[in-house]
């Protein structure tokens, strides 16, 4: 007899419950409200979220950093109660505000919060290893949940101190064991993506960030639903496991139809845009809140002394950014590094003269904290050589090269330096472009410098693995946008200064 079960599956949403990207006010094709409006939930239907909900979205970091102002109940894990999610799994960015605030929400939900690598010291996240949903024609659908554990490279080490993240694929497989003789459909929600584009086999990374291939092929799940890489990858078979994955920021979701007859699973899946569509009732008891999170993007926070008008990609990353140039000024000024690099988002951007709230979040939307790291010049060369990859030459012509944009786009992984002045050739293979460097206009000759940058790169994550290999002198736990919002209290006019950058020989 066959039987039939439907999965509803959202993931890094990233605190976007309403249709709005915050760059503006207009209303757009996205958001969890518009998502959930087109969940149609039976007795034989689950609906499940891969993580990286609490950080991201100005709507997500007004309602942690103005708690006073928020609603009784947590406004996410309200949305998520009204839609009815039946399981959530965290992602590395739910560690973000420490372990208080990922067992408030956790506790706030009525689904089951999963996460098989995710050891609560404490016991108030109530996270469980794994769980069998019995559906009403008696299907049992078991499921874990597992999040990279490259959460132990990036967070700060207080945020962990309650928590214990443990190794992903051997959670995994340890839970496919537990499941296989209770369930007849079995279930991996992994907050991590694919190492190997599932195209060609090429490898992506070695570093262990992501071990979804690995899963799919030394594991033998049913369903194994990914999340982090931010790609959306229709669902397909790969060793007898369907897999997916999503864009971010609630702009899609996805539909899973599930058989089984005689022992038999068969998966198929569809990902669906989130549609123009919310429901009333929730949109609107949210609707004052949201307002109060426009209201506080529109105060200006300072003024430049000119405005930065939007660049291509290309043409920032040959000539310079004043956007990274004003970011590696306030790095330097809070460290007193020699020198800083920051990576920038996939999106264009400009900034106005006067500055807002909403243009500091929409040019620098990442929580990210700063390491200042001990650089010798070898160190130093290879970092920026993972620069200089950035380019590439096709039949006399300068363009981005593949390695940036495939099989997704990753322009943030190019780093703008301040503080020095490298030369690349171009015509020299990858790995041997760096000539010179250049320290005040001097060559180092065996110098080490402090360099800067943004936690995030500071793991060695982006192909900057190298440093990992560096001396920590520094870390400086105050979240960058407010060390915007100092500088700019500090200095009423903001004058750009172009510091260094790479010229291409």
């Amino acid at each position: 007899m066959e039987k039939q079960a439907k999965i509803y599956y959202t993931s890094d949403v990233h605190g976007y419950l309403f249709p709005t990207s915050y760059g503006d006010r207009k209303e757009r094709p996205m958001g969890l409200l518009n998502c959930i409006s087109n969940f149609k939930k039976d007795g034989n239907t689950l609906v499940f979220d891969g993580g990286d909900t609490l950080q991201g979205a100005p709507f997500a970091t007004y309602i942690t950093s103005h708690k006073e102002s928020a609603q009784e109940m947590d406004p996410i894990a309200k949305v998520y109660n009204a839609a009815g999610y039946d399981a959530v799994v965290p992602g590395n960015h739910d560690f973000n505000f420490g372990y208080e605030r990922l067992a408030e929400y956790f506790q706030a939900l009525q689904g089951v919060c999963i996460c098989a690598n995710a050891r609560d010291l404490e016991g108030k996240a109530r996270i469980v290893r794994n769980h069998i949903f019995t559906l009403e024609n008696g299907l049992r659908v078991g499921v874990t949940g597992i999040v990279t554990d490259y959460v132990n490279v990036w967070e700060q080490p207080e945020h962990l101190e309650k928590i214990q993240i443990t190794d992903a694929f051997e959670a995994a497989s340890e839970e496919l064991l537990r499941l296989k003789d209770r369930a007849d459909v079995t279930v991996c929600i992994y907050h991590g993506g694919y190492e190997c584009d599932l195209d060609n086999g090429t490898v992506l990374n070695t570093t262990g960030e992501n071990v979804g291939c690995r899963i799919l092929r030394e594991l033998d799940y049913d369903l194994l639903l990914t999340a982090h890489q931010h790609m959306s990858v229709p669902g397909r078979d790969f060793f007898g496991t369907h897999t997916l994955q999503l864009a971010p920021n609630a702009l899609q979701y996805a539909c899973v139809d599930i058989k089984v007859e005689n022992g038999k699973v068969s998966v198929k899946s569809s990902i669906c845009p989130a549609g123009g569509v919310h429901g009333k009732e929730l949109y609107e008891f949210l609707l004052p809140m949201e307002e109060a999170v426009q209201k506080w993007l529109d105060v200006d926070i300072g003024c430049l002394k000119e405005s930065i008008p939007e660049k291509n990609k290309l043409e920032m990353a040959l000539y310079g950014s004043a956007i990274a140039d004003l970011f590696n000024q306030v790095q330097l000024e809070h460290s007193g590094a020699d020198i800083s690099c920051v990576g920038l988002g996939n999106s264009p951007i400009s900034l106005p003269d006067h500055v807002t709230m909403r243009d500091l979040v929409r040019v620098y939307p990442f929580s990210n904290t700063l390491v200042v790291l001990e650089v010798n010049e070898e160190f130093l060369k290879r970092a920026l050589e993972r620069c200089a990859e950035y380019f590439t030459l096709r039949d006399g012509n300068l363009e981005i090269s593949d390695v940036f944009l495939k099989p997704k786009v990753e322009h943030y992984n190019y780093d703008y330096f301040s503080g020095i002045t490298f030369e690349a050739d171009l015509k020299e293979p990858v790995g041997k472009r760096v000539k010179r460097i250049l320290y005040k206009g001097e060559p180092l000759a065996g110098r080490s410098l402090s360099l800067c940058m943004s936690d995030y790169r500071a793991s060695g994550t982006g192909g900057y693995e190298v440093y990992k290999e560096c001396r920590v002198l520094k870390r400086i736990g105050t979240e960058v946008p407010q060390l915007v919002l100092e500088y700019f209290r500090r200095h009423p006019v903001v004058k750009i200064e172009k510091n260094g950058g790479i010229v291409i020989v």
